[in-house]
């Protein structure tokens, strides 16, 4: 299976991070909760509230939305837009202050521990033509702190609370995150409103910072036949549309970036409006709302361009595209377009790739690997996006078999299922298997909070994510039929091969 680097996963399609070179996600994985204990009954570190007040039910959010309005003014009026039951006695509750913050709350008491997660509806989609990987700059540029807290500080303090902190760019957005300490949670709204308005930059910083994100693409793409691969793939399939240019961007871009870029970008985007705040854990909704009022209500709001770039147009005829890599066998990625994140196909296509592609049970696994020879491994997944999605598939050759060979059985299985159909055996299992990960993907708080995260960047609502398990259920024989023969055909095949390269240099060829 493949074992690069991982994003967050938006279960809406059961994404496995795939295109890990592009994303340059920096992200730690979640800390084990600690065993389960009796909520802390105070919040006494770092300005958070020192009172709990209780459950809140579904008849008092009105009540609570009008009096924490009441108390903060200057983040009134607060309204209440939704709220979802998230399992027995807990709910998820969706707030928007008058400068257009959006929060997301959900109490899970089970551990005292808080996920407290910043989500910037920009990512590399977002930048200007010339300006390729500023995104994912800018996201380094972030921890260099403010006049407040210093790099240095920021860093100690977060240390000292028993914090975990990271960041990830990705086409549609940005999230930073800290998992910590319920008893320490206020220290984490306290330093992301401070850095969402108070950002210090200087030339020498961003040439620091420049020159580490030039090196990770380095590493992540120039130096990893993986990461060539998949730059080259999604300029394949997405040519000029946003998607098609990778989120570590250009060295010649990065080169020209400057700091005026740097700080209109932060003008531009890191605003209230642009923001979504998610926290999970052990909190109490009304203090969450108290606190936050209050760091982040006087920050007025920004107007955000919101341009929607043209779809790209429907692909003819397969393309293809070979490159030669210090690679020891040759290597295949292949990928149709699919579907957005709020697509109701989306669970369908994840079905369809976990049937031919998910383990050592999948179809062309079995053919390609067992019995035919031809390769040492097979996987594949989906990975939606806010305006569109990619069916993916890995396939790694024997010494001496090409991906030629491997590419055509392999699309002969899919062809095959999209004629006949899963055996009721296959859809049951496949459709258990996802239901599965898809729980398995909500164990703790920071996971919680990211799925939601996800779901309301990219799917545009959070709500879909309580749909998935149902809509996984619902798929059907002619559902999975269906969905091959409108996404996985041939003509809309997009395939790059990695030849390996003589002597161990990389170079690179076109077919």
């Amino acid at each position: 299976m493949r074992t690069g680097r991982e994003r967050p996963r938006l279960w809406l399609v059961g994404a496995l991070g795939v295109f890990t070179a592009m994303a340059a996600n920096r992200i730690a994985a979640n800390a084990s909760p600690p065993e389960e204990k009796t909520p802390m009954e105070s919040r006494t570190k770092h300005g958070a509230p020192a009172v709990r007040r209780g459950a809140i039910g579904p008849s008092d959010w009105a009540r609570v939305v009008e009096e924490v309005s009441a108390e903060v003014p200057e983040a009134a009026p607060i309204r209440l837009l939704s709220t979802r039951r998230f399992g027995a006695g807990r709910e998820v509750a969706h707030f928007e202050m008058k400068n257009g913050l959006r929060v997301l709350v959900l109490e899970d008491h089970q551990a005292p521990v808080v996920s407290f997660q910043t989500w910037f509806a920009v990512g590399s989609r977002h930048e200007a033509p010339g300006r390729t990987g500023i995104a994912h700059l800018f996201e380094h540029l972030m921890f260099k702190g403010t006049k407040t807290h210093p790099h240095e500080v920021f860093d100690r303090l977060l240390e000292e609370a028993g914090a975990q902190t990271n960041a990830a760019t990705w086409l549609d957005w940005t999230f930073y995150y800290e998992n910590l300490p319920a008893d320490g949670w206020g220290l984490a709204p306290r330093l992301e409103s401070d850095r969402m308005t108070g950002l210090v930059l200087n030339q020498e910083q961003l040439d620091s910072e420049r020159e580490v994100v030039k090196n990770e693409r380095r590493f992540r793409v120039e130096n990893d036949p993986d990461g060539a691969m998949d730059e080259a793939l999604m300029a394949m399939v997405y040519g000029d549309h946003p998607y098609g240019h990778p989120t570590l961007g250009s060295m010649g871009d990065l080169d020209a970036l400057s700091l005026d870029d740097c700080l209109g970008f932060y003008r531009t985007y890191y605003s209230p409006s642009n923001a979504t705040i998610v926290v999970v854990g052990d909190v109490d909704t009304r203090e969450v709302l108290e606190t936050l009022g209050r760091l982040y209500g006087p920050v007025p709001a920004v107007e955000v361009p919101r341009v929607r770039p043209t779809t790209p147009p429907e692909q003819a005829a397969m393309r293809s595209r070979t490159l030669t890599l210090p690679v020891a066998t040759e290597k295949a990625r292949l990928a149709w377009r699919a579907v957005s994140a709020d697509h109701p196909d989306g669970p369908a296509l994840d079905v369809v790739t976990g049937i031919l592609f998910d383990n050592e049970s999948s179809r062309v696994y079995r053919v390609l690997v067992e019995e035919r020879g031809l390769a040492s491994d097979v996987d594949g997944t989906v990975e939606a996006f806010a305006l569109d999605g990619i069916a993916i598939a890995d396939v790694v050759l024997n010494e001496g078999k090409t991906a030629r060979q491997a590419v055509e059985v392999l699309v002969a299985e899919v062809e095959r299922l999209g004629r006949e159909g899963p055996t009721p055996a296959e859809l049951e299992r496949t459709r258990n298997a996802t239901e599965a990960a898809f729980l398995r993907s909500l164990q703790t708080a920071g996971s919680k909070a990211t799925q939601l995260g996800l779901y309301e960047m990219t799917a545009g609502d959070y709500r879909l994510m309580f749909e998935f398990v149902d809509r996984v259920r619902a798929v059907t024989a002619e559902d999975v039929k269906r969905v091959v023969g409108r996404y996985l055909t041939r003509d809309r095949l997009n395939l790059v091969v990695a030849k390996p390269a003589a002597g161990g240099n990389a170079g690179e060829g076109r077919e």
